[in-house]
């Protein structure tokens, strides 16, 4: 099962809406990372499952969200609240006591996936205005896959072409 990680498109609403149109009924679910810069009543929040992020002045985003269904729990959240531009440790002890078995966030706009402490962490990058070693790739988004067995984290390009190289697998 797919599932769609994007974020940080920073007021670029027709990336959002190009990608939401590419992936509506080919994914199981759609989670936007925050820093959309757009109203929460924006009908791409119908597919999109948001959350504020520090550019967000519409107080109708939720802070974070718990998402379960039959192949994944997941925790979602910006980052801001846990100052992940510093690091992942005050996102990893918020974690800590939940049953999410994978953690999104966005915030910093630099890719990265990784397995802390049993749980796969994910940072899609930003759509718009990416940042750090892989700003060069342009704006980025995630595609997660599950098996039983496995994740894939799977990045892709603007144009929705995947990013050479930049596919991970991780054993559950």
């Amino acid at each position: 099962m797919d599932y769609l990680i994007i974020s940080d498109a920073h007021g670029d609403r027709s990336i959002l809406e190009k990608i939401v149109n590419a992936y509506r009924g080919k994914v199981r679910a759609m989670f936007y990372n925050g820093d959309s810069e757009l109203d929460a009543s924006d009908e791409l929040f119908n597919d999109l499952m948001p959350v504020i992020g520090n550019m967000d002045y519409d107080e109708m985003f939720p802070a974070d969200c718990d998402y379960q269904d039959s192949e994944l729990s997941l925790y979602q959240t910006h980052g801001h609240f846990y100052h992940t531009e510093m690091d992942l440790n005050r996102l990893r002890e918020a974690v800590a006591s939940k049953p999410a078995t994978v953690v999104t966030s966005g915030h910093t706009h630099v890719i990265g996936a990784e397995m802390i402490d049993g749980r796969l962490f994910i940072n899609p990058g930003s759509i718009a205005l990416p940042k750090g070693p892989y700003a060069y790739l342009g704006g980025t988004y995630a595609i997660l896959t599950v098996t039983p067995a496995m994740y894939q984290v799977t990045y892709y390009h603007r144009d929705m072409t995947p990013v050479a190289g930049f596919s991970f697998t991780f054993k559950k």
